[in-house]
């Protein structure tokens, strides 16, 4: 995908991106971008920032079992849907 755009870097050395754009690339107000200069041309890259506390979320050791869980799911390994955690509780216990 090519798209070219001409815009007008302000006073304060800012640039806007256009709303097309940004749709076409998934990103909104307040993300971030990553700035790169390549061959003397400046590439933007969208970039999502996680939040320290949810860190351990993207381990690879924890992508590694959600691999698994949904391998599970797929082979149809879950439960059936209990109406009280009584009756979840005594499926346990089988």
């Amino acid at each position: 995908m090519s798209t070219s755009t001409i815009m007008k870097i302000s006073p304060q050395g800012q640039i806007r991106i256009p709303k097309k754009i940004m749709i076409t690339l998934g990103i909104e107000k307040g993300d971030y971008v990553e700035v790169d200069v390549e061959e003397r041309q400046i590439v933007l890259k969208p970039r999502k920032l996680i939040d320290p506390s949810q860190g351990w979320y993207w381990t690879k050791e924890w992508q590694k079992m959600e691999a698994r869980v949904d391998d599970e799911i797929k082979e149809g390994h879950v439960s059936p849907k209990f109406k009280t955690a009584e009756e979840g509780l005594k499926w346990l216990k089988k």
